[in-house]
């Protein structure tokens, strides 16, 4: 591939695709969707798009990738809503915004702290969806020469995002990482072509369908999860937004922190199983450090939702950068958009960027105009937006029940799909109540059948040998240190685990040291 080529066009081919007044249309209502599932506590943006996933299967290709990442970014905007007017994050992403959110909003600067949030996501959203546009023909000019060895690596690389997504308890991620394998490998055999796991029904030879799965455990589920906790009876609290437009005096003194924090959302976006939560965690804890005011940093200070909303927005853009160059999910939401890709029959990875540069180029600049309905919305829709918080929630989720069915059912017209889907609403329910991640087996799903297939390809190049199937993998110059990074990866949790636990001995010590001792019988 010409790289300079590619890097040259990649803002150009595909212009004819994008610009017409149905995708503009489409591409403005997709983020002003994503806004308003974002400012509606508990409804996340793995559940707006999952829901939604079906919606796209008319739309050409380009298109639907467009819509789906412009709900997304606009959900992860959108939750800074709820986050600044009543100290509740839309989105587990804007966790850190409530922090000096609220606090502002109390002091009366709830319009300021909008606006430093859609500018702080425009900025670093645009920065991100450039630097996807600079290394991603790169990226996928080395991996395009790939092999089973380094898929196999690859695979197992996005698996250990487990270790980074299974939540306090890294036994229940594995677990539910282990049943998305077992549902991965339900029906034909790659190699063979024997049913596996169907048990006579013909319905499961071509295995689970993915749209059902997500929809169910992300979509459904949360509806179930959310009528659980009576969040339906939840009393709306009138808000009054004004003077967001002022907020850009704010920003300019905040550029730098702007930079930083979207250097920092941008790479831990690329790594897989980070994400926007733990990006926009690591964006302010970094800022809190660098602060020259950081007691301020929780009590209202402009600089905190800088740090969170701006590292949040790029660490998508880091995350589309492995999912269209490498073919590997970074985290739940990148799955749910490979396996809409995949149903629309683009294959992400190495060779779309040969393959497919209209396409891609399209993506790109779908990607940077949705950024700019996001700052045009974010800024003179936000009072408006503001009254989601007051939709009736019973009607709300019946409208979102509904789309679930209708759309898992519009797939391939097929009732069963509607039965595996509500099969998953309830597993997933359930996994909330047992407080275990869903993402380990969403991931699982997806790389299940990547691992499989090249470590039995590479097992037949090899005659079926295992230990040189091993070396194929140790002397491979790409798949050895992925492997490596592999292995620190699990190690880190290990290695953290023991640090706390020294920690706390010597504190227990320390404090047993310092406590008087018992008074003898001639003393007292």
């Amino acid at each position: 591939m010409n790289l300079e080529l590619a890097a040259g066009n990649i803002y150009l081919d595909g212009w004819g695709l994008v610009f017409t007044p149905t995708t503009l249309l489409m591409i403005f209502v997709s983020v002003l969707i994503g806004m308003f599932v974002g400012a509606i506590p508990g409804l996340t943006a793995n559940m707006s798009v999952a829901v939604l996933v079906p919606l796209t299967f008319t739309m050409d290709p380009a298109v639907a990738i467009s819509v789906l990442a412009g709900i997304w970014m606009g959900a992860l905007y959108g939750g800074t809503i709820p986050a600044v007017l009543i100290n509740m994050p839309g989105t587990p992403a804007d966790m850190m915004t409530t922090l000096d959110g609220y606090p502002m909003s109390r002091r009366g600067e709830a319009g300021r702290a909008i606006g430093i949030g859609v500018i702080s996501s425009f900025t670093a959203g645009t920065f991100a969806v450039l630097i996807l546009g600079m290394f991603g023909p790169a990226l996928a000019s080395v991996a395009r020469n790939f092999g089973s060895a380094e898929y196999f690596a690859i695979a197992v690389l996005g698996l250990s995002v487990i270790a980074f997504v299974s939540g306090k308890s890294m036994s229940k991620g594995l677990a539910a990482a282990l049943l998305g394998l077992l549902i991965g490998i339900v029906g034909r055999d790659i190699m063979s072509g024997q049913p596996r796991l169907t048990f006579g029904e013909p319905q499961l030879l071509g295995g689970f369908e993915f749209i059902a799965i997500v929809v169910g455990i992300f979509g459904l589920s949360e509806v179930l999860e959310q009528i659980f906790k009576r969040q339906h009876t939840l009393a709306p609290k009138p808000q009054r937004i004004k003077n967001v437009l002022s907020a850009f005096k704010d920003v300019w003194p905040l550029r730098w922190v702007l930079a930083r924090s979207s250097v920092i959302g941008t790479v831990i976006g690329v790594a897989p199983g980070a994400g926007p939560t733990i990006a926009s965690i690591i964006s302010y804890g970094t800022q809190k450090q660098l602060s020259k005011n950081p007691d301020q940093m929780g009590k209202g200070a402009p600089e905190g939702i800088a740090a969170s909303d701006s590292a949040n927005n790029a660490a998508s853009g880091g995350a589309m950068l492995t999912m269209l160059s490498l073919g590997i999910p970074g985290d739940a939401l990148t799955a749910i958009l490979l396996g809409a890709l995949v149903v629309h029959g683009v294959q992400p990875g190495p060779l779309l960027f040969d393959n497919e540069p209209t396409l891609v180029s399209a993506i790109f600049i779908s990607l940077l105009l949705a950024n700019v309905g996001l700052l045009l919305i974010g800024l003179f829709g936000a009072r408006y937006l503001a009254r989601v918080l007051d939709v009736p929630k019973p009607l709300l989720y019946s409208v979102i029940a509904l789309a679930c069915i209708i759309g898992t059912f519009a797939v391939r017209g097929s009732a069963f799909d509607v039965m595996v889907m509500l099969a998953f609403a309830a597993l997933g329910f359930v996994f909330s109540r047992l407080d275990i991640p869903k993402a380990p087996l969403v991931l699982a799903v997806i790389l299940g059948p990547i691992l499989e297939e090249n470590l039995r390809r590479m097992l037949q190049l090899n005659d079926g040998d295992p230990l040189a199937a091993g070396q194929t993998l140790v002397t491979s110059p790409i798949a050895a240190p992925i492997l490596l990074l592999v292995l620190v990866l699990f190690c880190l949790p290990v290695v953290r685990s023991m640090r706390q636990r020294s920690k706390a001995k010597k504190a227990a010590l320390a404090a047993a040291s310092e406590s008087p001792a018992p008074a003898t019988a001639k003393e007292q």
